[in-house]
Order: C-alpha cells, then structure tokens, then sequence
C-alpha cells in the first residue's frame, strides 16, 4: 500500500478560499479599527484641554478665544490632528448660555486613514463642567470612539 505525500490540489484550493473569504471579512473591519484609533487622538488632545479651559472659565469668567486658546491648552496638533481650534462661545461668558465648541480637524490624504480625510469632531460645553463630542462634525458615528457616539 503506497502512502499519500502531500495535498492534493482540490485540498489547497479549499485552504486558499477559506483564507481569501476571512480576508475579505477581516480587511475592512481592520480599516474602521485604524480610522476610529486615528480619531481617538482627537477625543485624547479634547481629554486635555478640558483641564486647562475649565481653569481659565473659573479665573476670567469667560470662555477663552480661539486666538488665546494655544496659550490656554498648549498642544492643539497631533499625529492625525491636523489642528484644534474654538469655533463657537469664544471669549463668551458662559453664563450668557451660550455653547463653547472645539473642533479638531483630521490631517489630509495620505497621513490618516481615507474615511476621515479632513473630517472634522466637536467638543462642546455649555459650562465647563460637562462636555460632550457626540454632536456635531464630519466624522460618521462608526469612526467615532464609544463615548463619542
């Protein structure tokens, strides 16, 4: 009785199938994983302005304007970020009700993932205790971070 000595084509052909259909799922799940990190970084710099701006709203009484907001924050760039800047509320006082609003800007083609070139998410605070970034900008909800949707 002679022994098998390898696989036979129909056996690779199988192997090879099964490898592409779990490519074919895994690809693009891995594309949002590595969009939703690139706009974590966002939600992270938001993270450590929160800090900073809630001290100048308790020394001045107004919210900081978005030429000072460098001085404020410190650092309002990143890997994936292309910029943070005020866009609402600035050098407003917050007890005029009015919302004061960071938006961060994703960096262009080529540095972040394709989904969220240029995309923009907002921070917003009505009074420097409670923030929140699940309203406003271009990002779609599935790249946003869990606390952020």
């Amino acid at each position: 009785m002679k022994k098998q000595q390898g696989f036979t084509l129909i056996e690779l052909m199988i192997v090879v199938a099964i490898v592409g259909i779990l490519a074919a799922v895994a690809i693009p799940s891995y594309t949002n994983y590595i969009a939703r990190s690139q706009v974590s970084e966002a939600v992270g710099l938001f993270d450590g302005a929160k800090s900073p701006i809630a001290e100048f709203v308790d020394d001045r009484g107004i919210w900081p304007s978005n030429a000072s907001l460098p001085a404020v924050v410190g650092t309002l760039t990143g890997k994936y970020v292309n910029d943070i800047a005020a866009v609402a509320g600035d050098g407003v006082a917050p007890t005029t009700g009015q919302a004061f609003i960071l938006e961060a800007t994703m960096r262009g083609a080529g540095a972040v993932n394709g989904a969220i070139v240029n995309a923009t998410i907002r921070l917003q605070s009505f009074d420097a205790a409670q923030w929140d970034c699940s309203t406003g900008g271009t990002v779609g909800n599935r790249f946003r971070p869990a606390a952020c949707r």
